[in-house]
């Protein structure tokens, strides 16, 4: 017996209540859905902002500490090269007053080489002061970074650490730190600020002048090294036969002199430097180069004193080095005179770096394409729904019972999509969080995928109404090992794709063949194809091809295949003409297990 209107109408009403309180309650699960993600980007982009920072900074620190080593090798006088680290310095912290100290542990005095104040000038620029309880001595008697403001100042005074203080002490903020030559405390790096704006100095501060205190020791070292060698030829030899910088000396084309450390450096025995042309191992790309300019150097011509070039080691290893050279007199002759630095985990640290800038270029990118997939993608289907609602709340009693239904399965449809949406970005999460597992156990193929095509056949019924499908499938009995929910996000996405970008229809063929050890997927369609220039990008997330047009989509799913296809320790190929459709392969090794497995 038929119902009454009434009793239609009511059950439509029910129907449509609770469809809106299922409205409601998923509105609700993508608000706070929305929230969290809005959340994690905010979240991500501090991340990423402070990880910039990070990165810019110690950028800055290696360029600066690079410069430093760079000028030590320049042949500079000691105030001139003391200066280019004051300007250096003034690259990583406030320090308009520098001043450098060394002690001599012998004499009990301490030198300043080099003063810059604004209070003082270079008033303080003496040696062979006798050592007291100023506050720099406080720093070489402590062997430890001091921060020092007025009121610690004031402190230290009244406990007699510092009783001796000299120069303008009108300072705001004051940071000092011992500085080491040759293995021992030998000297302190000074800086100070009078003006009351001057960010007080803080342990960061500390950290990056000792640093530079760590290089200037360095550099010291190296001048050291030097002075012995011009005032005995003896001394000279034991000085840099010691050193970690490779000193080299080449006269008539071969090394007449090179130190253990160029031993280590180049990786050949010390006999062979010596026996051969200084180029032998040299890089065979480098050699013209380094000939070029070690010849003009002779020449008298202006030649860049530092560059860089690659070596072969005995083991046949490649290594980036970077050398300093000087015209000298070696045996009354002109020779010349070489330090080399090992630069290959400078190199490799300096690429690290590029590769970490490159990967956050493209989080960037990946996090700018979620969002204008995000705010495309679920905006439709809202609108969709938000419209649907409007028409049943306006227009239901003057609305057929089947436009109602259409109405609803609208709502319905829109739902599944979003759905869809959402757990295609938990999964592409799983994927970027390391957590996408792989469970292979006993699964029918052929069963499997035709419960699939069953379930794509009543979520994609009007597409499929002007495609035709064939299967080509293994006899129903055979069992693999494969993960059933992998094999789901391939087959699912690849048939779904192959409907979906068929939209003039055509045959869409899916067939599983076993094949040396694996199996074979294949899904071909007759649809739009993808043009050349985007199948390089085809399995990166969010990304879509140029041609798709008004069809919709978010990008995720061959992303969501390849993931797949590699837990499976698969391979993926991919033909496709323009206009002619579209060949994916999916090769997964597996093998053949029985019932009872």
């Amino acid at each position: 017996m038929s119902q009454s209107p009434q009793a239609q109408l009511a059950l439509l009403q029910q129907q449509l209540q609770s469809l809106q309180e299922k409205h409601d309650a998923l509105q609700a699960t993508l608000d706070a859905q929305r929230t969290q993600a809005n959340q994690w980007l905010e979240q991500r982009t501090r991340e990423l902002q402070r990880e910039a920072q990070e990165q810019k900074k110690a950028e800055t620190l290696q360029r600066v500490f690079y410069r430093i080593a760079e000028r030590a090798t320049a042949g500079l006088p000691f105030y001139d090269f003391l200066k280019a680290v004051h300007e250096l310095l003034g690259e990583l912290l406030y320090a308009k007053n520098f001043f450098v100290c060394l002690c001599s542990q012998s004499q009990n005095t301490v030198d300043f080489p080099y003063y810059v104040d604004e209070k003082d000038g270079d008033t303080m620029q003496c040696n062979d002061v006798p050592r007291g309880r100023g506050m720099t001595e406080f720093v070489l008697r402590t062997a430890e970074p001091q921060l020092i403001d007025t009121k610690r100042f004031m402190a230290l005074q009244e406990c007699g650490e510092i009783t001796e203080a000299t120069g303008d002490l009108t300072f705001t903020t004051w940071l000092g730190v011992p500085m080491k030559v040759e293995g021992r405390i030998s000297g302190a790096l000074v800086v100070q600020g009078y003006e009351e704006g001057v960010k007080p100095y803080s342990e960061a501060d500390a950290d990056i002048l000792s640093f530079v205190a760590n290089h200037v020791g360095a550099a010291i070292e190296r001048y050291q090294a030097i002075e012995a060698m011009r005032s005995s030829e003896a001394r000279y030899r034991l000085v840099i036969e010691n050193v970690g910088v490779g000193v080299v000396v080449v006269q008539d084309g071969r090394m007449v002199f090179a130190n253990p450390s160029m031993v280590r450096i180049v990786g050949h025995p010390l006999d062979y430097l010596l026996s051969q042309p200084f180029t032998a191992t040299i890089h065979p790309d480098d050699v013209p180069a380094v000939l070029d300019r070690h010849q003009r150097r002779l020449r008298g011509e202006t030649v860049e004193t530092h560059y860089g070039f690659r070596v072969i080691t005995q083991q046949g290893e490649e290594r980036a080095l970077e050398l300093s050279a000087v015209v000298i007199q070696w045996n009354q002759r002109n020779a010349t005179l070489l330090f080399v630095v090992d630069a290959t985990a400078r190199l490799q640290a300096e690429q690290s770096q590029r590769q970490a800038l490159q990967q956050q270029i493209a989080l960037n990118d990946m996090k700018t394409r979620f969002i204008a997939m995000a705010s495309h993608e679920f905006r439709t289907p809202l609108a969709t729904i938000h419209g649907s609602v409007e028409l049943l709340q306006h227009y239901n009693d003057r609305m057929p019972a089947d436009k109602k239904l259409l109405t609803l399965q609208k709502i319905d449809d829109a739902v599944e999509r979003m759905t869809h949406m959402l757990e295609n970005v938990l999964v592409i999460g799983r994927t970027d969080a390391g957590r996408l597992e792989f469970k292979p156990h006993a699964l029918g193929i052929a069963t499997f995928c035709h419960a699939l095509v069953d379930e794509m056949r009543s979520a994609m019924a009007r597409q499929l109404t002007h495609v035709q499908l064939h299967l080509d499938l293994p006899p129903v009995e055979r069992l693999y090992w494969l993960d059933d929910t992998l094999i789901r996000n391939i087959v699912g996405n690849l048939l779904s794709n192959a409907v979906k970008y068929s939209p003039q229809g055509g045959t869409v063929l899916f067939a599983v063949q076993e094949l040396d050890g694996a199996l074979v997927f294949t899904v071909r369609d007759e649809g739009i194809g993808i043009p050349e220039a985007d199948q390089a990008q085809l399995f990166v997330s969010f990304h879509r091809a140029s041609n798709v047009g008004p069809i919709a989509g978010t990008g995720l799913g061959l992303s969501i295949v390849k993931e797949a296809v590699t837990c499976h320790l698969g391979q993926i190929a991919v033909h496709s003409t323009v206009g002619q459709g579209s060949t994916f392969t999916v090769t997964l090794p597996t093998r053949r297990c029985a019932a009872e497995d």
